[in-house]
């Protein structure tokens, strides 16, 4: 009897201390826009030591689609306080003839790491939020591939258009600020339907075949206690112009600020999206957990 409760004990002492090693990030954001649009992004963090799994689900629709698309996605990364190496795979199921599936690397290095924790100041490592790091100083910077294949069905027909996104990125806090820009360029194969989702540094979803885009976003933490105000800019180059108007660039104007309670996150933030002339607000709530 003995024996079995001192291996009892072990055995929950063994699960105490890795209970105590898991970790979890969570949250939910609303989108709102012009034509009905509405979304709606959920992520989740979880993970223990270095390894972390991060799913996903992201929806949206609006009047002018009459459709609601749901992406289903999973990333994994292995994180250390110097480098992160991510995978992701997920796909968005049939709607209105529209579908797609996607596979993805990324790698993000600290070349000045510090111990402020392994969420990146850039990337897919920077899980949305300008966190991670300590210091009057640190630099991350990295570089991730997505390849993803569109497939329209409504015409009685499968059309395909193969999409390759390259993107380069890098962080940095100085001092009291948070800078962070990116670069993606696109490259495709048939181009016989048109790609639906989401441009880096845009809160929602478009219909077009984007030519490049580059963003970039400032964070001054500590501004006002527990309240982290943001901009951002992103300006994007299309190929043949959007299924909506036949003209190359776009840019898109970002305003916002998160609370960090510790355990507990909000953000709002409101975006103008400028494109063939017309501007189109985009305003999004957020909340979430981590411990």
């Amino acid at each position: 009897m003995m024996k079995k409760l001192i291996l009892s004990l072990t055995l929950l002492g063994a699960l105490g201390v890795n209970a105590s090693a898991l970790y979890f990030d969570g949250g939910l954001t609303g989108t709102t826009g012009p034509d009905g649009y509405s979304g709606y992004k959920l992520n989740l963090v979880v993970g223990e030591g270095n390894l972390a799994f991060e799913p996903s689900l992201t929806t949206y629709t609006s009047d002018s689609i009459d459709e609601t698309y749901r992406t289903y996605g999973l990333r994994g990364a292995w994180e250390n306080d110097k480098y992160t190496i991510g995978g992701e795979a997920g796909m968005t199921p049939e709607a209105g003839g529209y579908e797609n599936k996607y596979v993805g690397g990324d790698i993000t290095v600290s070349l000045t790491p510090t111990s402020g924790g392994k969420s990146r100041l850039a990337g897919p490592g920077s899980r949305g939020q300008a966190r991670g790091g300590e210091g009057v100083a640190r630099v991350d910077v990295g570089a991730a591939l997505k390849h993803t294949m569109h497939t329209n069905s409504s015409t009685g027909s499968d059309l395909d258009t193969t999409q390759t996104a390259a993107t380069l990125f890098a962080g940095a806090k100085i001092l009291m600020v948070n800078l962070s820009a990116s670069f993606t360029g696109y490259t495709y194969g048939d181009e016989d339907a048109i790609p639906q989702g989401f441009v880096p540094g845009h809160n929602f979803a478009l219909a077009a075949r984007p030519k490049s885009s580059v963003s970039a976003r400032l964070d001054i933490p500590a501004t006002i206690p527990m309240v982290t105000p943001f901009v951002g800019y992103t300006t994007t180059k299309y190929k043949g112009g959007t299924s909506a108007a036949k003209t190359d660039s776009s840019s898109a104007y970002l305003l916002g600020a998160y609370v960090d309670l510790n355990m507990v996150m909000a953000n709002i933030t409101y975006q103008v999206f400028n494109y063939a002339d017309e501007n189109d607000s985009f305003v999004s709530i957020g909340a979430g957990i981590k411990f």
